[in-house]
């Protein structure tokens, strides 16, 4: 009988656009031990596995309960997706009944959070895929242009049509990054966390921050600084 549930942290070492990004210190500590720390106190898995190819990101946190996986050269690539690499990681590893990853790259993402979406996961077994964290999209999507030389192309008929009030404008969401939560039997056969059932968990904006440049670590810096997290 294999264990029921696991959460990968993916963490690769080659960053570009800021260089070291997950041993970078965030309030003190690199930014790697902010996921770490969060799915661990969520106690929601059996296992909490570290997969990078830098021995300096997994000296982070080897004081941590976690185990490294050492992640492949081919999947440690600017061009490599971290989909492609959990499932690389799942299609070698022995099975799990839950499968989840968590980006380092959310800092801020709470162990209530997390354990919120796996209680959902849970709660709607037969009618549920996979769980995703998501947060509202800032931007009012439905006045969105094409550009095509200096040709202005609206996406939406509401600029067409004159709907541009708020009472007709929408909400519309995007994955915050933090965590995505399946049934390993469902990843594997979709590939994917959005075919299938998918819920979301809907995740702050002060919670989903994701950090991948320098004015990225600052703004987190600053938020910490005065409190706001």
């Amino acid at each position: 009988m294999y264990d029921r549930s696991i959460a990968v942290i993916p963490a690769r070492g080659g960053s570009t656009r800021l260089v070291n990004k997950n041993t970078t210190l965030l309030g003190g500590k690199p930014l790697i031990s902010w996921i770490t720390e969060a799915v661990i106190d969520s106690t929601c898995f059996d296992k909490v596995v570290i997969s990078t190819d830098s021995d300096d990101i997994f000296d982070c946190v080897s004081h941590y309960a976690v185990e490294r996986h050492v992640r492949p050269k081919d999947h440690a690539t600017t061009k490599a997706t971290v989909l492609n690499a959990m499932i690389n990681l799942m299609e070698n590893h022995e099975p799990y009944e839950i499968f989840s990853y968590f980006l380092p790259t959310c800092p801020f993402i709470t162990p209530k959070q997390i354990t919120t979406g796996y209680n959902m996961l849970e709660k709607y077994w037969n009618k549920c895929d996979s769980v995703v964290s998501m947060t509202k999209m800032q931007d009012t999507v439905q006045l969105a242009c094409l550009m095509q030389d200096d040709h202005v192309l609206p996406v939406f008929d509401n600029l067409e049509s004159g709907l541009t009030n708020s009472k007709f404008i929408k909400q519309y969401y995007k994955p915050s990054g933090a965590f995505y939560m399946g049934y390993w039997s469902s990843i594997m056969r979709d590939k994917n966390f959005f075919k299938g059932n998918t819920r979301g968990v809907i995740i702050p904006t002060e919670n989903s921050i994701d950090i991948n440049t320098k004015t990225d670590m600052e703004l987190a810096e600053a938020l910490l600084n005065a409190n706001s997290i």
